[in-house]
């Protein structure tokens, strides 16, 4: 009996651990020219060829925004972001060479992060970086739908 009840303690624990890392804040959208509150992941450091960038995601009600510091090529077949088994969801466009930007879609990848265990993002670096490769960074999805239930003023 002891055990089971530490091992519930734990569970419940991580849960609320995991449940956090997705957050609803408010910030400066150079795209939109506006504050406004977005759900963000926990970052991700990965090697970009030069070196070590962070990744992150952030959403709102009409778009996904992958960010990061070095500049992506979006060009390459493989960038985008898969949720779980689902087709790969190409980026619509590239904002100042470093944020990958899904938009067309965003209903449809919203409705996979709700679903969904886990998103992984497949990244290519500018051409003038040294070629390492794809690299990827996933994203553990829970809390995510509790993050997203706070748009749109994170209340």
């Amino acid at each position: 009996m002891k055990a089971k009840l530490i091992f519930v303690a734990v569970t419940v624990l991580a849960s609320q651990a995991a449940s956090a890392d997705w957050t609803a804040k408010v910030v400066y959208d150079p795209v939109k020219d506006e504050s406004h509150c977005v759900v963000e992941s926990p970052a991700q450091t990965i090697d970009d060829g030069y070196q070590d960038t962070e990744v992150f995601l952030r959403l709102d009600s009409t778009t996904l925004m992958v960010m990061t510091r070095s500049n992506v090529d979006a060009d390459d077949p493989d960038v985008g972001v898969r949720v779980d088994k689902h087709e790969l969801i190409k980026p619509d466009s590239v904002y100042l060479e470093q944020k990958l930007v899904f938009a067309k879609d965003i209903s449809n990848i919203i409705e996979q992060f709700k679903k969904g265990r886990r998103a992984t993002l497949t990244l290519e670096f500018w051409p003038t970086y040294p070629d390492t490769g794809a690299k990827t960074a996933t994203f553990s999805l829970i809390g995510f739908t509790k993050a997203y239930a706070k748009l749109p003023d994170c209340g």
